[in-house]
């Protein structure tokens, strides 16, 4: 029972990371992204093929996981930052798709990435790492939780440094009124492809410890519904908050495994379950407390 909770801690800390990156986005820049799946995947999948098919060192990958997230985010920012909000989400979540099906099925991709077939047998050194920073007395799965949980804590001072300072001021007065600070003379253009870079590369590495969580990669692991995730769990947390994606994180998670201890419901009737709850919390929050457990309703519009 300890090792299952400790799962859903472990799960609850990487999409804390994810939705902490999803947040710069939507919750301080008002960036309407429904693709954040994909850099999701390629934080994932560059860490995976260059450990096993090139035999780069782990923590080379990390940083070469985020720095492809953080160009991912940059090639999509270019050409649809400056789309309307609907149009941006329509952007978003088709790029997501994209990426997953050329991992899947894209020519000279495959060769790299083995298609549907994934690729495994990375984690080997991360978890043998633990032995030469004086951390062998905890078992992988306790490793794997310290360290999760270390970076969510890393992550969230960096932001809120990053979102104190003149920058992040830059970043909330676009969410609220982008054409106010374009006529203070700011370039809202590259302080929005600064964020969503930012943003990715967050969640590139968040894409590295949930592949170091389930032990593969596989093309259909990254389908939209978690980007649908981490949007329930950013709004349940509240945007615009530093300890929403946090609170909201562990809540969903808890909701989301208490459905295998509902007596004489199967594993297939769980999942479906599932995502009848996410919906149904979705519209549970935005109809009783739309800015979230921790939100200020008076500095967010939902509808904005």
């Amino acid at each position: 029972m300890i090792a299952y909770f400790q799962s859903v801690l472990i799960t609850a800390g990487i999409f804390a990371i994810l939705v902490q990156g999803l947040n710069l986005h939507r919750g301080f820049t008002g960036l309407l992204n429904f693709g954040h799946v994909a850099f999701f995947a390629v934080g994932a999948y560059t860490m995976g093929v260059l450990t096993t098919q090139f035999d780069v060192p782990l923590l080379p990958s990390f940083l070469a996981a985020m720095v492809a997230a953080t160009l991912l985010g940059v090639i999509v920012a270019l050409p649809a930052i400056r789309l309307r909000a609907d149009y941006l989400a329509i952007v978003t979540i088709t790029i997501g798709e994209i990426f997953r099906l050329i991992l899947k099925s894209g020519p000279v991709v495959t060769e790299y990435t083995r298609g549907p077939r994934g690729i495994r047998g990375y984690s080997t050194e991360f978890y043998f790492f633990r032995e030469n920073i004086g951390l062998g007395f905890l078992d992988p799965q306790q490793y794997l939780l310290l360290v999760v949980w270390t970076t969510v804590v890393l992550v969230g001072i960096l932001l809120y440094v990053l979102l104190q300072s003149p920058w992040g001021r830059v970043l909330k007065g676009i969410r609220e009124d982008e054409d106010a600070v374009r006529a203070l003379g700011k370039n809202v253009t590259a302080y929005k492809i600064q964020s969503f870079a930012l943003g990715a590369a967050i969640a590139g590495l968040a894409g590295v410890f949930f592949a170091m969580d389930i032990g593969s990669l596989a093309p259909d692991t990254y389908l939209p519904i978690i980007t649908f995730q981490a949007w329930t769990i950013m709004l349940l947390g509240g945007m615009g908050t530093h300890l929403g994606p946090v609170v909201g994180s562990i809540i969903f998670w808890s909701i989301f495994n208490a459905t295998l201890f509902i007596p004489g419901v199967s594993g297939a009737e769980a999942a479906y379950l599932r995502q009848i709850g996410i919906g149904a919390l979705i519209m549970l929050i935005i109809i009783v407390r739309p800015q979230g457990i921790l939100g200020n309703r008076e500095e967010m519009v939902l509808d904005r």
